[in-house]
């Protein structure tokens, strides 16, 4: 990954924060559970805590499989929302299994936890209904079989390809969410297979709509593998811009809603895209007088090949960097 020295300093910090936050409440019971925050009601008393779960994955690639965000492990989530955790580990298999012509099948397909926090005790606790999958230090350990089919490794004319919008939305208004500490494994990973004569396939021999659909999927999997792939490397650093402008609003006496947040990818290269990130906020001293207020993220150059990500304009320079800061 290439360094960037400091350049043009970022637009000036203008974006507040959600709901206001209070110092983390509580313990847990668990190594790979903590809190990190909680929400205070009038009376000063815990209405709600956003956990995180502290997970780690055997294969590491398992990871891949499932939406981070969502499964409480790149952003933390209000207990109130999210009593259940579920992630499917199989969801991506056939789209691996097209890309790729070999892909894992994890067992247990899935695996869900069920979270409960105790106000009066102040710590939460977490369980799995499958047992024996998570480790007392957060290891999700998981067994597969090794699938593999003829490939059929397909190449996309990218020079006539229109953008593709991914949109994340939190479903409640008004709550920031915070990034992991670490960052992920990048290496990539390599499969070998040795194939037989016989299972070669003639790709002539495959219909045009047959053929169409396969280049979708190739398509759609590349584009939601590069915004993962950003998110691996610079969620941290966006979700940290995004709270230093929170504060700064904050300080001010305004509100931001800065939960929308836009991921519109651009196949560049193959397999290589463009990804820019947007934030669909909304800025105001109350609910009646919100504006929209977007705020750029920056975009980035993703390299499927070489699990590389790349900022290239200066709000993505500024974020990586920390210039903002300045």
């Amino acid at each position: 990954m290439r360094k960037f020295l400091p350049s043009i300093l970022l637009m000036p910090l203008f974006i507040c924060g959600c709901v206001g936050m209070s110092t983390t409440d509580g313990s847990s019971t668990k190594q790979w559970i903590s809190i990190v925050s909680s929400k205070s009601d009038l009376d000063g008393s815990t209405a709600d805590v956003c956990y995180k779960l502290n997970l780690r994955f055997n294969p590491a690639e398992a990871e891949y499989r499932i939406d981070t965000d969502r499964a409480c492990i790149t952003r933390c989530c209000w207990y109130s929302e999210n009593k259940s955790v579920q992630m499917d580990f199989n969801a991506g298999f056939a789209d691996d299994l097209v890309e790729y012509g070999t892909a894992k099948k994890y067992e247990p397909e899935i695996l869900t936890i069920n979270v409960s926090y105790s106000p009066f005790l102040k710590t939460i606790h977490a369980k799995a209904e499958q047992k024996g999958v998570i480790k007392s230090d957060g290891v999700v350990q998981l067994e597969y079989d090794q699938v593999t089919k003829p490939e059929q490794f397909l190449d996309l004319d990218f020079g006539t390809q229109t953008a593709k919008l991914y949109r994340e939305s939190d479903t409640k208004q008004g709550t920031y969410l915070f990034a992991p500490e670490k960052k992920p494994d990048t290496t990539p990973q390599i499969y070998t297979d040795i194939k037989t004569d016989e299972e070669e396939p003639d790709y002539n021999e495959i219909s045009d709509s047959a053929r169409q659909e396969l280049l979708k999927k190739k398509l759609s999997y590349e584009r939601r593998q590069a915004v993962l792939l950003l998110k691996r490397f610079y969620n941290k650093e966006i979700d940290s811009y995004i709270l230093a402008i929170d504060k700064a609003k904050r300080a001010q006496g305004l509100v931001l809603m800065s939960n929308d947040r836009d991921w519109t990818t651009v196949k560049i290269g193959t397999p290589i895209y463009k990804v820019t990130c947007k934030v669909n906020g909304k800025l105001g001293k109350t609910p009646s007088t919100m504006k929209d207020f977007p705020i750029s993220c920056g975009s980035y150059e993703v390299n499927l090949d070489e699990k590389t990500v790349t900022p290239i304009d200066t709000a993505a320079i500024s974020i990586v960097n920390g210039e903002y800061m300045n």
